[in-house]
Order: C-alpha cells, then sequence, then structure tokens
C-alpha cells in the first residue's frame, strides 16, 4: 500500500469497503483473525440403484463460491465422467490454468466391474469410493477448478440429469 498516493482518502475507502464486505460474508472474526477457507467433500452410504450405485457426497465448507456451508447430493460413477471430462474442456479453453496442477485421474475400472457384476462388490464399490474422494477433493481444492460453476452445480445440485447426460453449461 503507497501511502505516498496522491488519493490518500481513496485508499482508505477501498480499505474500509474491503473490512466491511468481510464482515456481510461472516469471515472476519474477533481482533481481526479471518476464518480460514477450506471445502472438504466426503463420499459415504454407497447404494446399489438397478444398475449402478451411487454415493451420497456431502461437502462442508467456508468458500464463498457456495450458498451453504454443508450440504449433501447423490452421484453415480458416470456424473464423475461427465464432470471430468467438461473440466476437461474447460482446461483446455484456459491452457495457463495447467500452473495451478493437472486435472487429476478418476478411479479405473476392472475387467469384472465392466462385463459382468464386479462392480457391485464390496471391495470394487469401497475402492472406487475412495477413488472418487480423492478425485473430487483434489478437484474442489484446485486453484482453477474450484471456481468453475459446474463443480458448484455439481455439489450442490440434486438434480442429476445434467451431469449423467455430459449437457453442463460452463
Amino acid at each position: 500500500l503507497n501511502m505516498q498516493s496522491p488519493f490518500p482518502l481513496l485508499w482508505g475507502f477501498v480499505f474500509l469497503s474491503m473490512a466491511s464486505k468481510d464482515k456481510e460474508k461472516g469471515k472476519r472474526v474477533d481482533d481481526g483473525y479471518h476464518e480460514p477457507e477450506f471445502i472438504q467433500i466426503v463420499l459415504s452410504d454407497p447404494q446399489r440403484e438397478g444398475e449402478y450405485t451411487t454415493y451420497k457426497v456431502t461437502t462442508n465448507t467456508t468458500f464463498p463460491e457456495y450458498a451453504n456451508k454443508e450440504f449433501s447430493v447423490r452421484r453415480r460413477y458416470k456424473e464423475f465422467v461427465g464432470l471430468r471430462e467438461h473440466l476437461k474442456q474447460r482446461l483446455a479453453e484456459k491452457p495457463k490454468a495447467i500452473k495451478f496442477g493437472e486435472l487429476p485421474p478418476l478411479p479405473g475400472n476392472t475387467l469384472t466391474s465392466l462385463f459382468g457384476q464386479g462392480r457391485f462388490e464390496p471391495e470394487f464399490i469401497e475402492a472406487r469410493r475412495k477413488g472418487l474422494e480423492v478425485f473430487i477433493n483434489a478437484v474442489a481444492n484446485h486453484n482453477f477448478f474450484r471456481f468453475v460453476p459446474a463443480l458448484h452445480r455439481f455439489l450442490q445440485d440434486k438434480d442429476e440429469t445434467a451431469f449423467a447426460e455430459g449437457v453442463m453449461s460452463p
């Protein structure tokens, strides 16, 4: 902050405006301490729904991009694939964003999960749950992907069809 500026009153106004915005958002705590921003996502409660498994995706966050601090939706693997494809397209549009890190991979399939009932075995479901949890936390904490509106909708919007069908707007 250059206090030699010919506009000292303007700098004071900007500072006070920023401080009042922090208070409005509820981020400022007593003595000037700011609550740190965080996001943590847990996948739990796998449920078989016909020919696929869904997972409860519970988000706990202080990120200002989200309307609530805690919320849950149910998602299936295909929806994670649709989200990843969308994020991959967004990264291709902004190649400089790669400086924040690569797009993490999704957990893969096995022969028995592709051709048979292997995808309903408890060991496979748990391994996939863990892999999806690692993926979604890496994406949500990524300095580029965390601001993509499709991620916000994926985590908050209970209407799954857009993600399952891969028709997401930016």
